[in-house]
């Protein structure tokens, strides 16, 4: 099964051209809110030793306990490390009995449940604790393309679904719920999602390049683009704060964007006078309990973790 619209390096520079793959020493600045509002880098994950080294990770995210989860979808891995850095376990391989093809989304069910969109394989799994597979959500049968995941308060799963270019939901126990889509609204590859308390869905329409909030059954309530004088380049990830701001990794521009629930710039990540930040194609995005920023920055094959100090 073709994955399409994900960022694999070789796909950007033919598609795109070099010039705008080598474009993260310009830097565009938005709505600038004071420092103290504006988050810092804190520190990135990489793998702590040659031989766990990431490669080109497309989405980070971390558990109630403190350990983040990583898609290492270069290596076809999904490896969990502790808040320092330190490699834990990993899930995917001979180890696993599950071999994966391209972990892309994950989602946290609670602290013996992990579920896996491998867009490459077209299916989404469930492992436990310890790493082991445990169940077939989805089966490549079914032709979707799971890529983002999103799990609620009440241990809903929401999915897109790259190949069907909608949104599926599940019950904390695997069962297919609900498909979200409408044929007044139009989605082009969804990858990063969102859901709010009220059962409205944030979307990174990544192939539109704009920003949808639906209603549960699919209906329009807002879309964004960024704007006419600085439009999105390409919508990947996507995360909400708990003071209602969008995160967007606008992901050929080598930044993450943030927006009020209007579409309105407030502030971006990753200026380039700071070394650390500079981003090259950042894709997933997540946001933990303690308000900090898991970027996957998957040309420089490592994590980013943004928060206020």
């Amino acid at each position: 099964m073709k994955v399409k619209h994900l960022l694999v390096i070789a796909v950007v520079v033919t598609a795109l051209g070099v010039a705008a793959f080598f474009s993260s020493s310009t830097t565009k600045v938005g709505v600038n809110l004071p420092h103290s509002e504006s988050p810092r880098f804190l520190y990135e994950i990489a793998g702590d030793s040659p031989d766990r080294r990431l490669k080109e990770p497309t989405y980070a995210i971390a558990g109630s306990a403190g350990n983040v989860f990583v898609s290492d979808s270069g290596n076809r891995l999904v490896k969990v490390f502790d808040s320092d850095g330190r490699f834990l376990y990993q899930l995917g391989g001979p180890e696993s009995n599950k071999q994966l093809v391209y972990p892309y989304g994950i989602g946290l069910l609670d602290d013996d449940r992990t579920i896996v969109a491998d867009v490459g394989a077209g299916a989404l799994y469930e492992f436990n604790s310890k790493g082991k597979y445990v169940k077939t959500w989805l089966e490549a049968k079914e032709k979707a393309q799971p890529a983002g995941v999103f799990v609620t308060r009440d241990k809903s799963v929401y999915v897109t679904d790259l190949a069907g270019n909608q949104v599926l939901v599940f019950s904390g126990k695997g069962e297919l719920l609900q498909k979200i889509r409408s044929p007044k609204v139009t989605l082009k590859a969804p990858q990063g999602i969102a859901v709010n308390d009220d059962g409205t869905v944030w979307v990174a329409d990544g192939g539109n390049y704009n920003v949808k909030l639906l209603k549960p059954d699919g209906e329009l309530l807002t879309v964004f683009d960024g704007g006419p004088k600085w439009p999105l380049t390409m919508a990947k990830g996507l995360a909400v704060d708990q003071q209602g701001r969008v995160y967007v990794a606008d992901t050929l521009s080598n930044l993450v964007r943030v927006f009020d629930k209007d579409g309105n710039d407030l502030f971006t990540i990753g200026p380039v006078n700071d070394k650390p930040s500079v981003f090259r194609l950042p894709v997933g995005l997540s946001i933990d309990r303690a308000g900090r920023i898991y970027i996957a920055d998957q040309a420089n094959s490592k994590i980013q973790v943004w928060g206020w100090r």
